[in-house]
């Protein structure tokens, strides 16, 4: 009471202009109760005393000191959890146990008026039924009380086909998970943008994000829209290698198929990775992708299985021919990355039922 008998400069016009004549907040008939020691009981008085549950503290000692005579009463004004003296004299007991253990006759009247912020059912639905949420996480309260609530809003909406609704009654402590999944929208601008765009049509580009906004956009025109540039990671990797070149390109002729001769000891396989040999020095050169990176790794390893081969070896191995005739022939036409894997998959699995043939020296 003192805070706000000395603080009326941070209170309104009214309580300001009040206060030249006489203090609004020093009270005849109330005063502030420090302790049950301070206090007179010698007439008819109401005290406002916590704690609300009363386990403890002014408000219990009051109580066991008037709950044996008739003519007094106590209000409870607000929830009270399962357990507490409050929750147990609502069900107005013959008797209760004081804090020393002693038995009390309960005798003055027990009511319950609530001044809590709480909402009942009916405020409660009345809000789920507006906003319509896809989850609800029922919190803060006594659990019997929530299950009940939980029953009663599954019942409300189990009939309803327009309202996918999932209710949660987790414990203290324990976690709910909610996924949410968001819509984004890409605008398409620049050469993207001139085709007409047709249903089931993929569109690949570079995805922009500026300033919460999206833009789709083509390599070649990033340059325009945006203050950024392409840029490629050329990867090269260098191995020794100290046999024949035949019996390398027969190996990598095995894992990539047909090879593209560049040079006299440099050719390409699987159409991006460059091979060469050079003072016993295989080096691969490849545009990192995540595609070209797998190719680069079947290549690696061609060689150093190669590596292990006999360096000076009396024969070299033909390849043999390949019998399509339970094979089918799948098209993809919009992924050519694709179609090089399911075929280097198909032909490696072949070679391992059917190994080739070798012709040596007569």
């Amino acid at each position: 009471m003192a805070v706000y008998q000395t603080y009326v400069n941070a209170m309104n016009d009214k309580i300001r202009r009040q206060i030249a004549i006489n203090n609004p907040f020093v009270f005849k008939h109330i005063s502030n109760l420090k302790g049950i020691d301070h206090f007179d009981d010698i007439g008819p008085c109401v005290v406002m005393a916590s704690p609300g549950m009363m386990q403890s503290g002014l408000s219990r000692e009051l109580f066991e000191s008037w709950c044996t005579d008739a003519k007094n009463g106590v209000i409870i004004a607000g929830y009270c959890v399962e357990g507490t003296p409050a929750k147990t004299i609502l069900s107005e007991p013959e008797e209760i146990a004081t804090m020393s253990g002693q038995k009390l006759p309960l005798k003055m009247s027990v009511d319950y008026i609530s001044f809590s912020a709480h909402t009942d059912y009916q405020q409660t639905s009345e809000f789920i039924r507006i906003l319509k949420p896809s989850h609800v996480v029922l919190v803060h309260g006594e659990q019997n009380e929530m299950s009940r609530l939980k029953a009663a809003l599954q019942r409300e909406y189990e009939d309803d086909p327009h309202t996918k609704m999932e209710l949660h009654n987790p414990r203290n402590t324990h976690a709910v998970e909610l996924y949410f999944r968001g819509e984004k929208t890409a605008k398409v601008m620049g050469t993207l943008a001139m085709e007409k765009p047709r249903l089931g049509h993929k569109l690949s580009g570079i995805l922009v994000k500026r300033n919460f906004n999206y833009h789709m956009l083509a390599p070649t025109d990033l340059s325009k829209y945006t203050d950024m540039s392409m840029s490629q990671v050329v990867q090269r990797q260098s191995i020794h290698y100290s046999g024949s070149i035949q019996v390398l390109r027969y190996l990598l002729t095995q894992v990539a198929g047909a090879l593209e001769a560049l040079e006299e000891k440099k050719f390409r396989a699987f159409q991006n990775i460059d091979i060469s040999l050079e003072n016993k020095i295989v080096t691969l050169e490849w545009v990192a992708t995540p595609v070209n990176d797998m190719y680069a790794d079947a290549v690696l390893a061609a060689v150093m299985q190669a590596e292990k081969l006999d360096s000076t070896p009396t024969f070299f191995p033909v390849q043999g021919k390949m019998d399509r005739m339970h094979f089918k022939d799948v098209t993809c036409e919009e992924d050519e990355t694709f179609q090089q894997i399911v075929q280097t998959a198909v032909t490696k699995l072949f070679q391992s039922l059917a190994p080739p043939r070798t012709e040596g020296p007569t």
